[in-house]
């Protein structure tokens, strides 16, 4: 067989391969969007056709349940107290991650590495076994039904992922930049502020993705830490499911609202998310 023919071979058989996998993945795609789909549909019927069965596909689309949702249960104070308690934990583990991970990467210190595993295994702690005790500790401080109680609690819930995550960011940033900018003049931190803090953007963008998706999400301590004054959007639309009737309608809307604002955000930001997950990947 000669060289030509060999490479005829190996690229028919090349092609056959990436149509295999481009059926696979296709298939595998559509399954996994397939909930949403139905959701989205869900959200536009009214009360009667949600409860159809067999499911009705073909149907006029009606606002009826978003209707429901914002002028009789309020949806959008739930959306306003999501955003508030997301952003401003998103803010505070970033801000306070920052120079943890940062001292964690390039100080020195006996014990370095033990704190930054306690950092960790505060992550591994499942949420359920600190119900009680946070329930009884914010009772004590009046911080039940408050949005500043959430803040507190998803801030010291995302500072372990935020610290072991630009740990190895500015890790992988040279030192001997920063001592370039001290020998100029600039002290420690201005070296920092100056030089490895724009360097390490992308990475903190990412992360500030991820830890704000968390927090949009977060359900449990939602749930059991809130009331109708600091509820989020997550434990609200559980509200509707425990009621004599459930209304798969304006459960189906009320997924729609806390789905399609981090979509949005995710597509906006998806640059500055990729930019920053891949950064460090290429090394010389």
């Amino acid at each position: 067989m000669t060289d030509n023919k060999v490479e005829e071979f190996v690229g028919r058989r090349g092609r056959g391969w990436n149509i295999v996998a481009y059926v696979v993945l296709s298939l595998a795609s559509a399954i996994a969007i397939f909930p949403l789909i139905w959701l989205g549909m869900t959200a536009f019927k009214d009360r009667i056709t949600a409860f159809a069965l067999p499911p009705v596909w073909i149907f006029t689309p009606t606002f009826e349940s978003f209707k429901v949702l914002i002028g009789f249960r309020h949806m959008e104070l739930f959306m306003l107290n999501s955003a508030i308690v997301a952003l401003g934990s998103t803010g505070f583990s970033i801000g306070v991650g920052v120079f943890c991970a940062y001292a964690l990467a390039r100080f020195r210190f006996r014990g370095r590495e033990s704190i930054a595993f306690w950092i960790l295994s505060n992550r591994m702690i499942p949420p359920l076994a600190l119900a009680l005790p946070l329930f009884i500790l914010f009772q004590k401080f009046h911080w039940l039904d408050t949005r500043r109680g959430l803040i507190f609690l998803y801030t010291a819930m995302q500072l372990p992922f935020v610290v072991w995550i630009l740990r190895g960011y500015f890790e992988d940033i040279p030192y001997e930049l920063e001592e370039a900018a001290m020998v100029d003049g600039d002290s420690w931190f201005s070296a920092f502020r100056k030089v490895t803090l724009p360097l390490a953007g992308p990475a903190i963008a990412a992360t500030a993705i991820f830890v704000l998706i968390l927090s949009w999400n977060e359900f449990p301590f939602a749930l059991i830490l809130t009331g109708a004054t600091s509820r989020t959007m997550p434990p609200a639309a559980v509200t509707f499911m425990v009621e004599s009737n459930i209304h798969w309608n304006e459960i189906g809307a009320a997924c729609l609202f806390i789905a399609l604002p981090m979509v949005v955000f995710v597509m906006i930001v998806q640059k500055q998310f990729v930019r920053g997950l891949t950064m460090g990947m290429v090394r010389e």
